[in-house]
């Protein structure tokens, strides 16, 4: 796994000077997803919202996916920027996205309100079939820690991974994401 794809989290984000504080406030208000396929920006916040009390369908007054929009290069940052314009009364966005929005100096880090946040779960992970010889998962796993961006080759490929490492897999953090995609019936 890459070490970001550990304890990531979505937020869902307004305007710092709307009035909307709450996931409840949101009832009769636009909202503004990443792609339908998106775990952190589309997948997963339907579902939270689903799981907080709200039927997205009927009780958002809109609530678009970057698929419905494509209108930005990255679809967590179509989600950010429609919010930041009050094109849309919230969105929802990975932690890292905000952090690399912020970083960049796209948003300003008084610009968003934070209205609520998930708990963590795991993004994102290399698999192999359940039949592979478990020294081959080793020798892969050890192949893929080892690789340190002191090396140019090893900066290149974390680089091309947005991550700083990668990190032996782990089996927890994924039942959040389970149990959405099979309410999405996507599994």
């Amino acid at each position: 796994m890459r070490d970001v794809d550990v304890n990531l989290t979505t937020h869902f984000i307004t305007h710092a000077s709307s009035g909307i504080t709450t996931i409840q406030d949101l009832k009769g208000r636009r909202l503004v997803l990443g792609s339908r396929g998106s775990v952190p920006a589309g997948l997963l916040p339907y579902y939270f919202l689903q799981q907080l009390g709200l039927n997205p369908a009927h009780d958002l007054a809109d609530c678009s996916f970057y698929d419905e929009r494509a209108s930005a290069d990255w679809d967590e940052r179509d989600v950010v920027e429609p919010v930041g314009r009050r094109e849309y009364d919230a969105g929802a966005v990975s932690r890292r996205t905000i952090e690399v929005l912020q970083t960049e100096g796209t948003v300003a880090p008084d610009g968003l309100r934070i209205i609520w946040s998930s708990p963590g779960y795991s993004h994102c992970c290399f698999t192999a079939h359940s039949d592979i010889d478990s020294l081959l998962v080793q020798k892969i796993t050890q192949a893929f820690v080892a690789v340190d961006a002191r090396d140019p080759a090893g900066k290149a490929v974390l680089e091309g991974e947005a991550c700083k490492a990668f990190v032996p897999s782990i089996t927890t953090g994924w039942e959040t994401l389970e149990k959405a995609a099979e309410q999405a019936s996507i599994l």
